[in-house]
């Protein structure tokens, strides 16, 4: 079966790693190798594909770029995690040894949305260690998504939710079309997102969003970036009121993408752009 991976060309390399934390991860890596490290992390089934667009135009800028991705996603190890299915401080743990791994002492952080809160547990845990921390699509607590609670869950009718398929085996083709429907101008970009969820294992749904849904943020610190696109319908505004209103221990700036989705970093050449300059300035500011 051809892998989700083939379906786009990029002038990234492709790695693997074996963790302490008991699993192998699949990684690429673009940029010069004495530029400043980025560390992009990317959502919650999105895999590598999130950052085909963006990577190469950090390091078409300087940067180093590393793009993980983690458990349950892409080329990388999906072990049975039990009825807590894959926790963020899992996640957050996973990326620390993945540095420590390819030696990255200290790094920029970006994460989108999953990638985002795990961006956050690294903050709260390590501090020292982000250069700075851009939360794109981000949250304070995912239990009050509408979006992800029907993710999960379903309607009992149309959608039967991620433990609804079990005899199948199988996530309903109509919903894998919709999650990952995208504006993207690419359509290989288009194909490669549509078969990275089609290739991902079913039971890896429940304990991604499990996990993803039992989320909650402490307090972060350091140089601190939210950037939210306004059309964000899993974490709209009032979240991202919450948001501001939590992180009150750091240096923080926040921006606005207008029109943009909750994937608002590939929704379009524009919105890719606007990210990547208010990226690129924010880091060059530290």
């Amino acid at each position: 079966m051809k892998s989700y991976a083939d379906y786009i060309q990029v002038p990234w390399t492709e790695k693997f790693v074996s963790l302490p934390t008991g699993i192998q991860m699949a990684y690429c890596v673009c940029g010069p190798e004495d530029g400043v490290p980025v560390l992009l992390i990317h959502g919650v089934t999105d895999g590598r594909i999130s950052w085909t667009q963006v990577a190469p135009m950090l390091a078409n800028l300087g940067y180093r770029v590393y793009v993980p991705e983690y458990r349950g996603n892409g080329k990388t190890d999906k072990p049975d995690p039990g009825p807590g299915g894959y926790a963020v401080e899992t996640h957050r743990d996973d990326m620390f040894a993945f540095m420590d791994a390819v030696g990255l002492e200290k790094t920029h952080v970006a994460g989108h949305s999953l990638g985002s809160l795990i961006a956050q547990l690294m903050n709260l845990q390590a501090p020292e260690r982000l250069l700075s921390t851009t939360l794109l699509e981000s949250t304070v607590c995912c239990a009050t998504s509408e979006v992800l609670k029907w993710a999960h869950d379903g309607d009992g009718k149309e959608y039967l939710g991620v433990n609804g398929y079990s005899a199948e085996q199988k996530m309903p083709e109509s919903f894998l079309q919709g999650w990952a429907d995208t504006s993207n101008d690419s359509a290989a970009f288009r194909e490669a997102t549509l078969e990275h969820v089609r290739q991902m294992p079913y039971p890896v749904w429940n304990w991604l969003i499990t996990g993803l849904n039992a989320f909650n943020i402490g307090r972060v610190s350091g140089k601190v970036q939210v950037i939210w696109a306004s059309k964000d319908d899993i974490f709209p505004e009032a979240d991202q009121e919450a948001l501001k209103a939590g992180l009150t221990g750091c240096d923080l700036t926040c921006k606005t993408i207008e029109g943009g989705s909750h994937n608002v970093h590939w929704d379009s050449p524009e919105t890719r752009e606007a990210f990547v300059k208010m990226l690129d300035e924010f880091i060059k500011s530290v």
